[in-house]
């Protein structure tokens, strides 16, 4: 009887043994797709960022552009500051939409 009960110890060990394994590379896949998932993450977090911040800009030189129209004096440059804000406005415009369709969402 210590015969069968030690060879049905020892295939009860392989079995949990191979378990334990399979269990292992099963966590192992699942923590390198999460890990993968979160470096994806954060590359679009990065880019969002950056794209954020790009806006941010566009809008600072608007309203910089506004500010110069505001004070200048000179007849040519107030066409030149016209025109500027003009441009600013179209590529601040560009850029929120392209935000709108990317669904990238920040306060500015």
């Amino acid at each position: 009887m210590d015969k069968v009960e030690n060879k049905k110890k020892t295939m009860l060990n392989k079995n949990t043994l191979k378990n334990c394994i399979q269990i292992i590379k099963n966590e192992t896949l699942a923590y390198k797709e999460k890990k993968e998932s979160i470096k994806e993450e954060i590359k679009i977090n990065d880019k969002n960022q950056h794209f954020i911040s790009l806006i941010q800009r566009a809008k600072l030189d608007l309203e910089q552009s506004k500010n110069f129209f505001a004070n200048v004096t000179d007849p040519d440059l107030v066409d030149y500051a016209a025109h500027k804000i003009l441009a600013n406005q179209f590529f601040y415009n560009y850029l929120l939409k392209k935000a709108k369709k990317e669904n990238i969402k920040a306060k500015l």
